[in-house]
């Protein structure tokens, strides 16, 4: 199964020179807990509503003023379109992060796989399989 199957695609996506309130209302329009941030089409980082609230909000900075790149997380963790859902949990779980880059071969992103995605997957896999479904 594609990955891009699961996550969220097309992926929610700023620009490397937005500012924080440029992120922050993408994320509201989108409904998504981060997004890529990108230049050229190709990703520099994620930016999450935790990273907004830790490096902006805590320290009282204004989002209108304070450039994305400065709160983005610039070591981003990304897994390729084949990869398994099972090998993305294990890389989301060993690094502590909720949200997951899929990206192509020239680092273009293809879509942003949530924890909620692969736990929802998980719990469709064992519905279909099963007797006797969990409910929710």
């Amino acid at each position: 199964m594609k990955l891009t199957n699961i996550a969220h695609v097309p992926p929610a996506i700023v620009d490397l020179s937005c500012t924080t309130l440029d992120a922050i209302r993408a994320m509201v329009n989108h409904d998504v807990g981060a997004m890529a941030v990108a230049a050229e089409g190709k990703i520099r980082g994620i930016v999450s509503e935790r990273d907004i609230i830790r490096k902006v909000t805590y320290h009282n900075l204004p989002p209108d003023m304070t450039p994305v790149a400065e709160v983005m997380t610039k070591e981003v963790e990304s897994v390729r379109n084949d990869s398994a859902p099972q090998e993305a949990l294990q890389l989301m779980l060993m690094h502590h992060i909720r949200h997951l880059p899929i990206v192509d071969d020239d680092g273009n992103v293809l879509g942003i796989l949530s924890i909620r995605d692969l736990l929802q997957n998980l719990k469709g896999d064992r519905n279909r399989g099963s007797a006797h479904p969990v409910s929710s």
